[in-house]
């Protein structure tokens, strides 16, 4: 049998398609994907059959044209018809493990409900069956679909704009309490953002670097103190966005602002959210962050227990990130020993 020089591989749910090529003849086979020793952590969507899908089940004009603009944790797709821009997002099949129905329907019904109320988020739009997302079957399972509105603008932010993102914060944050629903959402309490965080970060540590392990626990009984004597019951507790970082916003040149990005969102106390602002953006410029805060307590008053845990919070966040990192299986050859060392040092320097 002469030498194959090239291999493509087509992923046709729920059915993987290898076709081989060789000097002198083409060979196909295909396979029962559920007999095979593929194990596939996630499959890329030609741009094509996003188009179909947004045909097939949203009411949008035609042609439509779809682009992918990004991957990660979701793949996400530019959807373009000659008047209207649309963000198509497609999630990971993972989670659809960590996620109900019921909890991917939260987060939707929630924008909707935040939209009709004059917040300033990108939105889901329903499909033709009145439902708010879909689901695809790809090779590595089930992977949920939903198409949003799309957010006109850049990143980029000066103080007069973190000014107003502070303000849509708490608006977000009141109008949020309205919100009522049946649906379950994961609780973002301090156990979680600490203990949890903490022994999953440990799991991926504890036969690379003991001293960092070592380190961490030093990190969070340090931490664990600080909030046990804190005013836990002062703090305000309820849905929160999980991800108001600082670039998850779109502003245009007129100011107007776009949020999106809410696949973290839960219910926590909302001093996390404006801690998340403080972690990321905030810690880049200290003039942004002053301007933030000082947007946010335009519409919604801390308290001192609030003031006093921002920069706890701040630590819960930077442990959830990491925890977050040694989640994904892609990414965990990033995870180097530079990594960590910059890791923890951010934990140090979050006074």
């Amino acid at each position: 049998m002469q030498f194959l020089k090239n291999i493509f591989i087509f992923f046709v749910s729920p059915v993987i398609v290898l076709t081989f090529f060789s000097f002198s003849n083409i060979k196909k086979e295909t396979f029962d994907l559920e007999k095979s020793e593929l194990s596939i952590v996630t499959s890329l969507v030609d741009s094509s059959t996003v188009q179909k899908i947004v045909k097939k089940h949203y009411f949008v004009d035609e042609p439509i044209k779809a682009s992918l603009i990004s991957v990660g944790i979701n793949d996400m797709y530019l959807v373009e018809t000659q008047e209207q821009k649309y963000i198509l997002r497609l999630s990971r099949a993972d989670k659809y493990i960590t996620l109900t129905n019921t909890e991917f329907q939260f987060e939707l019904e929630w924008l909707e409900y935040l939209f009709q109320h004059q917040v300033p988020v990108s939105y889901p739009i329903r499909r033709l069956d009145n439902e708010l997302y879909g689901l695809i079957q790809a090779p590595e399972g089930p992977r949920y679909v939903t198409l949003f509105s799309y957010a006109k603008g850049t990143t980029d932010i000066n103080t007069e704009q973190a000014y107003i993102l502070g303000k849509a914060l708490a608006q977000l944050h009141i109008i949020s309490d309205n919100f009522t629903t049946p649906l379950n959402r994961a609780h973002l309490d301090i156990d979680h953002l600490v203990i949890h965080n903490s022994q999953q970060i440990k799991s991926f540590l504890k036969n690379i670097d003991e001293q960092k392990c070592v380190l961490l626990d030093e990190v969070v009984k340090e931490l664990m103190s600080q909030f046990s004597v804190l005013e836990i019951d002062k703090l305000n507790y309820g849905i929160i966005a999980g991800d108001i970082h600082g670039y998850n916003q779109y502003f245009t040149n007129d100011n107007n602002l776009t949020m999106f990005d809410f696949e973290f969102c839960a219910f926590g106390y909302r001093i996390f959210d404006i801690a998340t602002f403080k972690w990321r953006r905030g810690s880049e410029n200290q003039e942004l962050w002053n301007s933030f805060l000082e947007g946010y307590q335009s519409i919604r008053k801390l308290n001192d227990a609030e003031n006093i845990a921002i920069d706890l919070f701040v630590k819960a966040r930077h442990l959830w990130w990491m925890a977050l990192k040694v989640s994904l299986s892609e990414s965990k050859h990033k995870l180097d020993a530079k990594f960590w060392e910059n890791a923890f040092s951010l934990i140090d320097n979050s006074n």
